[in-house]
């Protein structure tokens, strides 16, 4: 993904760039009005520039390099194919919340908003990845030789604790969880369902009950730990577990996968260390990439503006250093 300065730069291409074309050829027409006082469209367009206009034109000047290159090459991204990645990311990045106090929708929204990115310019900056990745993905090679020499040097890194991972549903008492571990055995009723329907923990609800993988380790909340204990004694993926009390009330678990402590054996991650050097390498060239349109693009600005690119490089590593 790119840099903090040029995610400012993406925002400021959707968001203001919008109000800007909106008001292009802007009149007297009133935008607001302050105690009778109004402000119109050519203010509000003048202060648009002023604020802004340097950072958009430049983002506008790299998305405009960026798919004129696509196109030469004969690339391109179907709205099939971006929305599917951009499904993929926001899975991603909601799998890695740290907090369960945050819905997935609230966790999404918080990552985008501490990258002054919104919906929109994250998903423009994950169509020209994709064009990026298409133009540079036959340069990109990983033998199997590399991937041997990664996992030998890297052992130590690639230690993984023994985890867990399961969805849960609480309720109130006994009765009503024995009824509905009855109802899920007997397949009358999915767990999803059944999480989404009774269980009283909003922030497992909407996702079937699924929880964060856990581990032996500490957990950041006392009152998980009956949670952790029983679903360390879940040997299957799909088991469903016996009713057991918790200090919220009282829960039904689900194994969804396993993950045995250790470094694993080379033939078990090899296709996992290939696809992970893969991608890692056609990142890199990607970003070379990038670059090196930018660098080769004909570029001519007719335009002047108050605040210039070393002006904002500067706020941006003053605002960082903060």
């Amino acid at each position: 993904m790119p840099d903090s300065r040029r995610l400012c730069r993406i925002v400021l291409l959707a968001v203001v760039g919008v109000l800007i074309a909106g008001v292009v050829g802007a009149d007297d027409k009133p935008v607001a009005k302050v105690n009778g006082e109004i402000i119109t469209e050519a203010v509000l367009l003048d202060e648009l520039m002023a604020r802004h206009g340097y950072a958009v034109l430049e983002t506008m000047i790299e998305a405009l390099a960026i798919r004129q290159q696509a196109e030469a090459r004969g690339v391109s991204a179907t709205p099939e194919e971006i929305e599917a990645r951009y499904q993929r990311l926001k899975s991603e990045i909601v799998a890695r919340k740290s907090s369960r106090q945050l819905t997935d929708a609230q966790a999404f929204a918080m990552w985008l908003a501490q990258r002054d990115l919104n919906p929109r310019t994250f998903r423009q900056e994950v169509e020209l990845q994709i064009l990026l990745e298409a133009m540079v993905k036959d340069e990109v090679k990983v033998t199997e030789q590399e991937v041997a020499h990664y996992y030998e040097t890297n052992a130590k890194q690639l230690e993984r604790a023994e985890m867990v991972k399961v969805s849960h549903i609480t309720v109130t008492t006994e009765e009503e969880a024995q009824r509905i571990r009855q109802q899920i055995l007997d397949r009358t009723i999915t767990f999803e369902e059944a999480a989404r329907e009774y269980s009283i923990d909003p922030y497992g609800r909407e996702n079937g009950g699924l929880l964060p993988w856990m581990g032996r380790g500490e957990l950041p909340n006392a009152a998980w730990e009956p949670i952790r204990e029983q679903a360390f004694k879940l040997k299957l993926d799909g088991e469903i577990s016996a009713v057991f009390q918790t200090p919220m009330g009282w829960d039904i678990l689900r194994r969804e996968g396993y993950q045995k402590g250790g470094t694993p054996p080379f033939e078990d991650i090899q296709e996992e260390l290939t696809a992970q050097l893969y991608r890692f390498r056609l990142a890199r060239t990607a970003r070379e990439m990038r670059s090196a349109i930018i660098k080769m693009a004909k570029v001519e600005r007719f335009i002047e503006f108050s605040s210039t690119g070393e002006e904002i490089g500067v706020a941006e590593e003053a605002a960082a250093g903060n």
